[in-house]
Parts: structure tokens; sequence; C-alpha cells
């Protein structure tokens, strides 16, 4: 174990951090309270020796029966560095998990944020988009919960005229080959 990054203990005089360890020679993960973690993400996109500019990955997981029980967690990767870390924020409300979007720091995020929201119910607030994207509107819970019933099976409706539906080619109609003249 190597002592402290200059960055780090300066943040720890600025940001609620609940726990720092270093998971690997010279990479962090650092657990913070969710409130700040917009002001702390965008602080470690600003350093100016080793800045944290690269989102990697946005993900959450659920550690249900604990309180809180949801967890998001961000994969920031230094250019400058070549050294990841890892963000954890621990989202305080269980029941209806809410936590504010990255969108606005990392583009890239907006996909992620979506999936973590399909698959958990996190709510990231100020997202330009947040809808499901890997199961249909219609689908009731979110199966990466710790208490989605698995065998559970629920009907529902393979489009609705009322969803908007996700067509990256606006409308393209793909004939088959016996039905081009």
């Amino acid at each position: 174990m190597s002592s402290k990054p200059a960055w780090l203990v300066d943040a720890e005089g600025k940001f609620k951090i609940l726990e720092a360890r270093e998971s690997s020679s010279g990479e962090w993960e650092v657990y913070v309270d969710s409130r700040g973690i917009i002001q702390f993400l965008a602080y470690l996109r600003g350093l100016e020796q080793s800045a944290f500019v690269h989102l990697a990955d946005l993900s959450a997981y659920d550690d249900h029966p604990s309180s809180p029980r949801f967890n998001v967690f961000y994969e920031l990767i230094s250019m400058d560095t070549a050294k990841r870390m890892r963000v954890v924020a621990r989202v305080e409300n269980d029941t209806k998990p809410e936590l504010p979007s990255v969108y606005q720091l990392w583009k890239g995020a907006s996909w992620l944020e979506r999936e973590a929201y399909d698959m958990y119910g996190i709510i990231f607030t100020g997202h330009p988009d947040l809808r499901r994207m890997l199961l249909p509107p219609s689908f009731k819970g979110h199966p990466l919960r710790k208490d989605f019933v698995v065998d559970y099976r629920q009907e529902f409706e393979v489009s609705s005229q009322d969803e908007p539906v996700f067509d990256p080619f606006g409308s393209t109609v793909v004939q088959a080959e016996g039905d081009l003249k």
C-alpha cells in the first residue's frame, strides 16, 4: 500500500468521503456521500496533473438487506497517468433511489444511466431521456434488484402506440430478398 495521493488528501477536506482504500497499486476506490457526487466527480475531472477525464463505466449494485441498499459506481480513467479509480455513491433512499445525472460531465453516461435505471430502478435526475432500454416500457419491476421475483411471469405488449420506440435507422423497412423488385 502506498500513501494517499495529494488529490485525495485535498478532496478529504472538501467533500464528505465515507471511505477510501487502495484496491491495487495506485488505484483507489472512494465511497462518497451521494449528495455531493456531481461536485466530487467534477473535481476529479478537473484535476491539473491527473484528471480523471474518461468515464469507462457506470453501473450499480443492490446490497439488500443492508441500508443504504443501492450503490452506484463510476469507473474513471486518468489519461495522463494511465490510472483507474472507482467512485462509489451510496444512494440514501431505498424506496425511491435517486442520484443526479452525470450526463453534463460525460455525454456517454446517457446509456449507462438508462441501463442502471432499467435494471435497478435508480432514477437519475436531470437525465435528458431516462427510459427503459433493455426491457419493454410496460415491463414491471427491475430484474437486478435482489427482491425481484425471478420466476414471475408477466404479460406485456410487444409495442404500444403511446410509448416511443427507439429506431436507429429512422423507420427503415427491410425487405426479404424475394420482395425486391
